[in-house]
């Protein structure tokens, strides 16, 4: 997935750092869960996960760097394309999650041979 906006990309993540480094922002825990809009709250806000803290800032970042505007979108098209494009980064990640998971009982299965 391509960055659309690098640099912008690269000051939040350096702000975002910068927090954590002086306590301002909390860490990631695995008992941390938000609720997370899968196509955005202004776009659609009933379709809803929970994960938690940490994954919720990943998914945020590459929907950002997708392209995806957070803002509400007056023209139905756009809203739909934004929606469209929201959900792709969403399911890529759960993507990536199954393939891990794969290789999990895949190399569960080579150790037990």
């Amino acid at each position: 997935m391509r960055d659309r906006q690098p640099i912008r990309t690269a000051r939040r993540k350096a702000q975002q750092i910068e927090r954590e480094r002086l306590g301002l922002a909390a860490r990631p825990c695995v008992l941390c869960i938000h609720e997370h809009h899968v196509l955005g709250r202004n776009h659609d806000p009933q379709l809803t996960v929970q994960v938690c803290e940490m994954h919720h800032r990943e998914i945020h970042e590459q929907m950002l760097r997708a392209g995806v505007s957070l803002r509400s979108e007056p023209d139905y098209v756009k809203r739909v394309a934004m929606m469209l494009r929201a959900m792709a980064v969403y399911e890529r990640s759960e993507a990536d999650a199954k393939d891990r998971m794969a290789d999990l009982l895949e190399q569960n299965g080579k150790e037990t041979k």
